[in-house]
């Protein structure tokens, strides 16, 4: 393919429209993190107890890196990125979930082994409470499995050479890559921001996920997550709520026809 072809799809519809999503992904995760937080930390203690909430700005410095790599074609240095936000998201879950620490610099000295290595199996040990045990060991299947994908690219290995030279032949140069390279690097960025979101859902208390989820009136926050099947299963926990008690049949028609779409 000539340079002049890969111009003309780069200005194509097509492109632009998984440019869209990758900026409505960004806008979606990051406006969900910021409500965590600005929820959580109301308590007073959270801002400094909550591991996950204290590692907030280095989730948002890789989130907002990887839009503006992936604007400029460079997809391969966002997948590293990627598989740090799954690290991440599990090692500071595990750390909310276990630490009797109040401090974070205590938090962090108590976890250095954990913090300073790859290893992602504690995972294993983790206790999902918005999901039944089947969902849990269905999720945690789906996170390690991606984890494990996307570590292929953390390192010189041959799949990303060969990838890079498969992109080369066919002039997918660094800047230069494609509506099928950007709709693939956006379905890595939905499940590892999915992931990202279930993780911190289990690290804050259970009022801010439902104050997040559940709008005034009852209804759904409207956000792009909502396709997701884990967000779907953490929204159907708050159908309690008294005002959703007369939309209930139609919230849950919703959120079969969201998983269709």
């Amino acid at each position: 393919m000539s340079r002049i072809d890969i111009e003309t799809e780069l200005n194509s519809e097509e492109y632009k429209r998984e440019l869209t999503r990758l900026i409505e992904m960004r806008m979606s995760v990051i406006y969900c993190l910021h409500f965590c937080y600005a929820n959580s930390t109301r308590d007073g203690v959270s801002g400094e107890r909550n591991f996950f909430l204290r590692m907030l700005d280095d989730i948002l410095q890789s989130i907002i890196s990887i839009e503006m790599l992936a604007k400029e074609g460079i997809v391969n240095t966002c997948k590293r990125e990627l598989r740090y936000l799954v690290e991440l998201s599990i090692k500071s879950h595990f750390v909310v979930a276990n630490s009797k620490k109040t401090k974070f610099v205590d938090q962090v000295k108590e976890y250095e082994d954990l913090l300073n290595s790859s290893n992602i199996n504690p995972i294993n040990t983790l206790f999902l409470d918005y999901f039944e045990p089947e969902i849990q060991k269905e999720f945690k299947t789906f996170t390690k499995k991606l984890y494990g994908y996307l570590s292929s690219y953390s390192h010189s290995t041959t799949h990303q050479i060969i990838e890079r030279l498969e992109r080369a032949e066919n002039q997918r140069s660094i800047g230069f890559e494609g509506t099928a390279e950007l709709r693939t690097l956006n379905n890595d960025f939905e499940k590892v921001l999915i992931v990202v979101i279930v993780f911190i859902f289990h690290s804050v208390a259970q009022y801010v996920v439902g104050d997040f989820m559940v709008e005034p009136n009852g209804e759904t926050l409207k956000w792009y997550f909502n396709k997701s099947r884990y967000i779907n299963l953490i929204d159907e926990k708050f159908d309690y709520k008294f005002a959703r008690q007369d939309k209930l049949l139609r919230l849950k028609q919703e959120r079969i026809d969201r998983l269709k779409d």
